[in-house]
Order: structure tokens, then sequence, then C-alpha cells
């Protein structure tokens, strides 16, 4: 500002110099005061007695000296250059900062400077440089102070601290911990209580415990991994037809069995039912002799085999019979007998060259008529899994395993490739199911029925149990007790005889009795003798007696049958062949007598 006030101050006393030498240059009139000597007459001079101001200019009062002012315009006396403090524009947008100045419009926050904006467009007051601001908005920025975290979410209140909450929503960022207090998953069932937090949907329920639902559908407020407590399930298991009875949950259509064979007759007749079908009923109808506990079914026969030899061929028709056809009938054919005249030519082998003799052969298959056995040098498969390898010849499949080695085997199936039967532990058939194959000394499942009186015979329903075969004490393998208060009775027996005089012979009677493992007397199930008399024990077998009246021990008509003891009574003869009944020197035919004496040779 000197500089410049400097170059003012030469200017003007060379034109002072001009004037002194040339006149006022308006016709030579008088001179100006011009007291402070800045060259500006007082008249003209806002401030005489300054020579530092000398001129009146319109300026803005500039607080922060950043060059821009603010407020209403005011008259400055000034020098040529505005003094500090003033500025010949307006405008500051923050007029105690001298770095901000500009108002600049319509731009988007980028503060963390990672491209995404928060809410815009806003006012900016910047000055020489602007950063954290774009002129076109980007993607939705969730907090703008960090560049890390851009996509905006939703919190939940999370007053239980469970981690779900519930009410009313406020924003949070994606990829960060939602805000203390918040969750970031909604849906908290219980808000208060940290133990449960989500609702849990069933549609069956087992009120009575017994393992069978019924539909009932419903929510529960659980846990986060707390499963459907007991009693709940999404899934049906069963159909329970009295969910009130643990011992009843299946409705089954049943048919009166009256022969005791397992298969009934009559109508189907449907029961809320249990484990146990309710006495002389079966869930087998058309039983095709009701009568004969031998025969229940008919059965289907579709093969024969005439000349016995094992191989059969078709013939279709249907037997009543039992657990089995018939020797001869088949359902199924076993080879088919290419001469079912001959016994020892009957199978039609269609097999392929073994060269290696492992019993397992390859190549073309040709077709050979022969015995039971593959013919030498012949296999029926083409199968060798190890051509190279005699052992080791076939595929086989498994479908169960023995894990523990007990002998009892669990469904498990798959395929190894070995030699002619599958190695240890690796079955195709099942070998007694085993209940718990982890476990050696585990593998039968029993029943055990409850013993109150000890006497080793249990009765009521039955409970399964996994053991080594064995029901463990107090429990019994047997559930027939007839009398299971009384320890001296368990078993019901059938008697077709009865002794009731104690003299050694029976009487028929049939009937029932609880008793120990034999009948007691007088109760038997097999006859001795033929009590004619149950009720006198001097009277047991019934006699064919004849009248003896001459007392020579052999008697004549007629005859009578009495009830008698050991002793016969008087008068009375076994034999009944006298010719003279009043003579007791005569009681044979003399006719008859010589007749016999010639066939003896007397």
């Amino acid at each position: 500002m000197d500089t410049m006030r400097g170059v003012w101050l030469a200017l003007a006393l060379a034109m002072a110099g001009l004037q002194a030498g040339c006149g006022d240059g308006l016709g030579g009139g008088a001179e100006q005061p011009d007291r402070d000597r800045d060259n500006v007459p007082d008249d003209k001079d806002c401030a005489p007695e300054d020579r530092m101001r000398w001129r009146e200019v319109s300026a803005f009062q500039d607080t922060d000296g950043d060059g821009w002012g603010e407020g209403p315009a005011q008259t400055v006396c000034a020098p040529n250059v505005l003094p500090p403090g003033w500025a010949p524009r307006t405008g500051d947008c923050a007029p105690a900062d001298a770095s901000r100045w500009l108002l600049l419009t319509g731009l988007y926050p980028d503060l963390d400077g990672d491209g995404a904006t928060a809410p815009g467009p806003v006012d900016v007051c910047a000055g020489a440089a602007l950063s954290g601001y774009l002129q076109q908005a980007g993607p939705s920025d969730c907090d703008d102070q960090d560049g890390r975290f851009q996509a905006a979410t939703w919190a939940w209140p999370d007053p239980d601290g469970d981690d779900v909450g519930e009410g009313p929503r406020v924003v949070a960022c994606a990829g960060r911990p939602a805000p203390t207090g918040f969750s970031l998953v909604e849906g908290d069932c219980a808000p208060l209580d940290a133990t449960r937090s989500v609702l849990r949907a069933y549609a069956y329920v087992d009120n009575d415990g017994d393992g069978h639902t019924v539909e009932s559908s419903g929510t529960l407020c659980l846990g986060d991994r707390q499963p459907l407590p007991s009693g709940y399930s999404t899934q049906p298991q069963g159909a329970d037809c009295d969910d009130m009875d643990p011992s009843t949950w299946q409705e089954r259509g049943v048919f009166v069995d009256t022969d005791g064979d397992g298969f009934g007759a009559g109508p189907l007749s449907f029961q809320c039912l249990g484990a146990r079908l309710p006495p002389d009923h079966s869930l087998q109808g058309e039983d095709c002799a009701p009568e004969d506990r031998t025969l229940w079914q008919w059965r289907g026969y579709a093969h024969r085999d005439a000349d016995g030899d094992g191989d059969t061929v078709p013939e279709n028709g249907v037997r009543c019979s039992g657990a089995a056809l018939p020797t001869g009938y088949a359902l199924w054919p076993n080879g088919l007998d290419c001469d079912d005249h001959d016994a020892s030519v009957r199978v039609s082998w269609s097999v392929h060259p073994d060269e290696d003799g492992d019993t397992v052969g390859a190549g073309a298959r040709v077709t050979v008529c022969a015995g039971m056995t593959v013919p030498a040098g012949y296999s029926t498969v083409d199968t060798d899994c190890a051509p190279t390898v005699p052992s080791d010849w076939q595929r086989l499949t498994y479908a169960h395993r023995d894990a523990d080695g007990d002998g009892y085997t669990v469904p498990q199936s798959g395929e190894l490739c070995t030699g002619a039967a599958l190695p240890p532990g690796y079955q195709v058939f099942e070998q007694r199911r085993d209940c718990d194959d982890t476990s050696a000394a585990r593998h039968t499942l029993v029943q055990s029925w409850s013993d109150e009186d000890g006497d080793g015979v249990g009765a009521g329903e039955p409970e399964s149990l996994c053991t080594n075969g064995q029901v463990p004490a107090p429990g019994s393998a047997l559930g027939t007790d007839c009398a299971d208060d009384d320890a001296t009775r368990w078993r019901q027996h059938a008697y077709a005889h009865v002794d009731r005089d104690e003299d050694g012979a029976t009487t028929p009677e049939q009937g029932g009795l609880c008793a120990a493992d034999t009948l007691p007397a007088p109760y038997f199930t097999k006859a001795t003798g033929n009590d004619c008399d149950d009720a006198d024990v001097e009277r047991s077998r019934w006699v064919v007696l004849y009248p003896d009246l001459d007392g020579d021990g052999v008697g004549a008509e007629p005859r009578q049958i009495p009830c008698l003891g050991a002793a016969l009574p008087p008068g009375m003869s076994l034999h009944g062949y006298d010719v003279d009944d009043s003579d007791p020197e005569v009681n044979v035919d003399a006719e008859d007598d010589l007749q016999v004496g010639l066939i003896l040779g007397m």
C-alpha cells in the first residue's frame, strides 16, 4: 500500500509543478488548501487532516480479512486501496473464517472420500479449494465419516441383549456391529427375556407322550437354537386315534380269529389299539378255513415241480394253505426245468467261459443244459472285478453291518470287490437286528413284563429293552402270569380229566386252571382208566359180568355191566359160556369140547 501511495504522491508533485509553471490550468485561479499535503484539496478530501486517506468509497465490512465482506454497504474514507477490515464485495458465507467465503449450492457430501454420498443436495461455504463434496450424487452412504461402510441396513431395539430385536427400527451400517442396545435381526418374540427370541411353529402335538401325534398347529417362543420341546413337532409321527391314552394310538381294522391261526374271518371292525391286538382277533382277514388253525389263506402258485427235482415249470392255480405252499407248488420259479421227466438234467445254463477257474467268467455267453451245478469251465457271471486275482472275482453288495462284532446287524448298504463271501462285519442278510451296534453287550430287543410276585412270570403291558438277550431283574421274559399277586401260580392249564375220589382212575371233564408249571391233583390232561363213579373211591371200573347160578366159576346170559371196584360180587363171573348153569359139573358143550380137543390134538 505504501508503494501505491508513493506513486500517487509523485504524480501529485508533478501536477503541482505543471500548475506552478503554467497556472492553475483553469485560467490561473487561486490554489486550494491541502492541509494534510496529500495533493487532494481539503474540500474534496474526506480526511483533510490525514494524508493516508483522501477519498470516499463504498465498501463492506471484512472481519476475517479474506477479501469478502458482509452486511450492508458503508462509505469508507480510504486511499486508493481499501484499508484492512474492508472489502469491495459482499457475500462472505463465513465472516469469521478467513479460509471460507464462497457459498456453493447443489453439492453432495462425501466426507470420507469413498464415492458414496450422504443425503443432499446441500449448500457448502468454501474457500480456495473444496474437498469432501461431489457435484453428482453417488451411492447412498450410511456413515460418511468412515470409508469402510456405505450400505445402510436396519437395526431394532434389543433390551434383553439376545441379538434379536423388536420395536421401532433405526438406520445402521451393513457390515458393522449394530449400535449399542440394538440388533440387526428383527422378530424377538420375548423382547425382555434373553432366553427366548424366536417363534417356532409346530403342526403336531403328542399330548399323552406315546410317540404318536395329532394335528395341532401353533407357535412357541423359544431360544435361537432351542428345538421344539417334547410333545411338539413339525412332522407327523403316526396319527394318534386317542391322544389322551398312551396305551392306544393307532386305528386298525381287525377280524375275529376263531381258530387262533393269526387270520380272521367275518366283517372288518375298526378299533383304536396299541402295541397288542385284542384276544381272538387278527389284522388279517379272509381265513379260508376259519375252524382249522393249520389252514388260513388262499395262496396262489404259478409253478410246479412234478418230478421233485427242485426245478419248476409254469402252472397257475390257488390252494388253501398255511404258512407256505405245500411241496411241489411255488409262487416263484426255481430255475426252469428243461426236462421235467429227468431229475438229473433240469437246468438250462446260460454261462460264460471261466478260464482262471475262480467261478467268475468272461466272454460271450453260451447255453448249456446240465444238472444242478454249473458245468466245469463255465460261470453264470462275467463280472470278475479282479481278473488277475483268483481270490477276488465279484462285487458283492451288503445290506447290513456288524460294527461291534456281536453277531447282530443293522441296515447299511454298500458294495465290495471280494471273493466267495463278504468279509466279517458285512452281511447280505440281517443276522438278527442289532438294537445298539456300538456295544457288543447290547444287541437284542427284549420284551420285559413286570413280575410283582417274583415267580418268574410277569403280566401287564410289556416294555422293550435293548440288552444282551436276557431280561434284567426284576422283569420277566414271560407275560402270561394268570395270578400276578400269587407266587405259587403263574400258568394257565387246560385239563381234560379229573380224579376227584383219588382212586387212580379218571373221568372226562374239560376246563382251565391257574397253577404252577404242572397240574395239581385231581386234574389231568390224559386219562387213567375210565372211572365209572368218581365220587366213590371203592368203585372205578365198568365190568362185563354174567350170573353164575351153579357156582362153577362160569356164568351165562343175561350179561350185566355194573360199576365195580377190585372185587367181583358173589354169584357173578367174568365168563359167560356155561351151557348148563344149573349143574356145576357141566359148563362146556360136549360137542364143542370135542371140536376144541380135535383142533388142539387132544
